[in-house]
């Protein structure tokens, strides 16, 4: 019996992993790697920060090369080359080289499908027009750069409200372009709760971008050169010498069709954790690929590099005779956006409540190290938990400070079905430059921890907004001093400051729903426990307080 035989099809992060690996796991085995492209195991998460020259050269962007894959671990790379059939009972594909048009077949023994995904491009009037673009590999990147440089651009128009057109929004505005952004919804980051989502809209309107919620393309109009010169939306038409469609990805399985290979409830390829398809001897790795999710157990399509990364190890191993397992995600993710950084795992409020979970949330601003250490910054927490058990469900962060090592203790919790409780008992570093001695993680999982427990009663900004939309008969109570009330405070509120408070309490109608609030909470909590105490059975505090309002104030 001769060398295994294993063809890959899809060279950039899970294809080249799983033939690394692989190569590692069986030195004989004869392996090839197949792709349309011309660059192979590049960094596309790179690639905005390429556009806004803080790379300056998209080269570095390739972690390995055709002629290392060759030369170091003897396999063979066939770049411009499609894979343009399956063919499961003679094990063997049809390839044609994108060069010399000329087609052959390949045996194999085992088959590693890892097609990742496309960009989604809307249907549209005028989408064919010069200057649109989608951002989703090194080449895409290096046109939009070049349209960039060597020409004028007033106005761009971004696509789409997600992680690439947030990272692209930045890129633009480091030209001194004036970008706009259109989305559907009426905030961006659809994937997180609206509380969160709405802060950090504001933060990029904050910085010169202009968020065009509710809204939806109908119509590109060129230029007498055939390039798009302006956008028509259901509601405006905007000036736009580039677009960038930023309007999401879907798996690319398109050879799957006609090889009886079962495509999930997600529209990505069903595999088992093994990594395996229906087909015996084909396995399938990364953004193609439908996975579990490990807080609800349900099949989710989630395409994200790290997870594309570990996907192809495993595969690597179990092609050649391993058994390891991929046991699914948290959809942990985390972006740059300007000056803050956003990060979710596991399930948003939204998700856990549309899952079946009777989910209790809270959120909790802390500065990311003590106040008094030079450099400290605020973050915003939100922890999501169910409401029975305690049992973690999700997080999500925002802010200026110190958001990475946050969100991944957190995942790190929820692969362990952690309860508020015990997350608040956690063992976590401590010195003045890196956190406070209660790190904010800590603090956030106390607070839900004294909601679960009914220590607390709380309420967030948005449901506080939607009272008062509906002029809700209750209190706005805010605690703050003077000098802050009078530097803004939210439209309709009461002014009563938290060292009054109790002498000033029987002011105040104890039939009456009463909402406290102050600058970050922490007033605002004192002041509702206080009036519990003096007989408020409906008092409450506004979670996060004004840092967390993301609408307008009154001055």
């Amino acid at each position: 019996m001769g060398p295994k035989r294993l063809v890959i099809i899809g060279a950039v992060a899970s294809g080249t992993k799983t033939a690394a690996k692989a190569r590692r796991e069986d030195p004989d085995a004869e392996i090839t790697l197949i792709t349309e492209e011309a660059d192979i195991s590049y960094a596309s998460c790179g690639t905005p920060y390429y556009i806004s020259d803080i790379i300056k050269d998209s080269s570095s962007l390739i972690i390995r090369t055709p002629d290392y894959f060759l030369k170091m671990l003897n396999i063979n790379v066939l770049t411009e080359h499609r894979v343009e059939a399956i063919n499961p009972g003679g094990k063997d594909i049809a390839i044609r080289n994108l060069k010399t048009n000329s087609a052959v077949s390949l045996p194999y023994d085992n088959l590693v499908l890892a097609t990742g995904a496309k960009p989604y491009v809307p249907e549209c009037e005028g989408v064919e027009s010069g200057n649109i673009f989608t951002l989703h590999n090194i080449k895409s990147a290096m046109r939009i750069k070049s349209v960039l440089q060597q020409k004028k651009i007033g106005h761009a128009v971004i696509v789409g409200g997600g992680f690439i057109a947030l990272e692209i929004a930045e890129s633009l505005m480091s030209y001194g372009i004036k970008a706009h952004i259109i989305i559907r919804r009426e905030h961006i980051l659809s994937h997180i709760d609206k509380d969160i989502a709405l802060l950090v809209q504001n933060h990029v309107k904050a910085k010169g971008v202009q968020i065009h919620e509710d809204d939806e393309v109908i119509k590109y109009e060129a230029d007498s050169e055939g390039n798009v010169a302006k956008v028509i939306t259901k509601k405006q038409t905007l000036p736009a010498e580039i677009v960038v469609l930023a309007t999401g990805i879907k798996p690319n399985v398109s050879l799957t069709k006609n090889a009886g290979i079962t495509i999930g409830q997600t529209g990505a390829i069903q595999v088992n954790e093994r990594l395996e398809t229906n087909i015996p001897d084909i396995y399938a790795v990364g953004d193609c690929v439908e996975m579990t999710h490990m807080v609800t157990g349900k099949p989710v399509w989630m395409p994200l590099a790290t997870t594309a990364n570990k996907q192809g190890r495993i595969a690597g191993i179990n092609v050649c005779g391993g058994n390891d397992t991929f046991p699914g995600v948290m959809g942990t993710f985390i972006v740059k956006v300007f000056d803050w950084t956003v990060a979710k795992t596991g399930l948003s409020e939204k998700e856990a409540i549309k899952n079946g979970f009777d989910a209790v949330s809270v959120i909790v601003p802390s500065h990311d190290k003590p106040h008094y250490y030079p450099g400290s910054k605020l973050i915003i927490v939100k922890l999501i938990a169910e409401k029975g058990s305690g049992i973690l469900l999700g997080a999500e962060i925002a802010g200026e400070g110190v958001v990475d090592k946050r969100i991944d203790v957190v995942s790190t919790a929820l692969m362990g079905k952690v309860t508020a409780g015990q997350l608040s008992k956690y063992d976590l570093s401590y010195a003045p430059p890196y956190s406070s001695p209660m790190d904010p993680l800590i603090t956030a999982a106390n607070v839900l921890r004294n909601k679960l427990e009914g220590k607390i009663q709380s309420i967030s900004p948005l449901i506080t907004k939607q009272k008062l939309e509906r002029k809700d008969d209750f209190v706005l109570l805010d605690v703050r001093t003077k000098h802050e009330y009078d530097k803004g405070h939210i439209e309709g509120s009461l002014h009563i400051p938290l060292n009054e408070l109790k002498s000033r309490s029987g002011a105040l109608d104890k039939t009456k729903e009463i909402i406290t609030y102050c600058g970050v909470g922490l007033r605002a909590s004192q002041a509702h426990l206080l009036l519990k105490t003096e007989g408020f059975e409906s008092a409450k505090f506004m979670e996060g307080s004004l840092l967390a309002w993301p609408y307008a104030i009154e001055k």
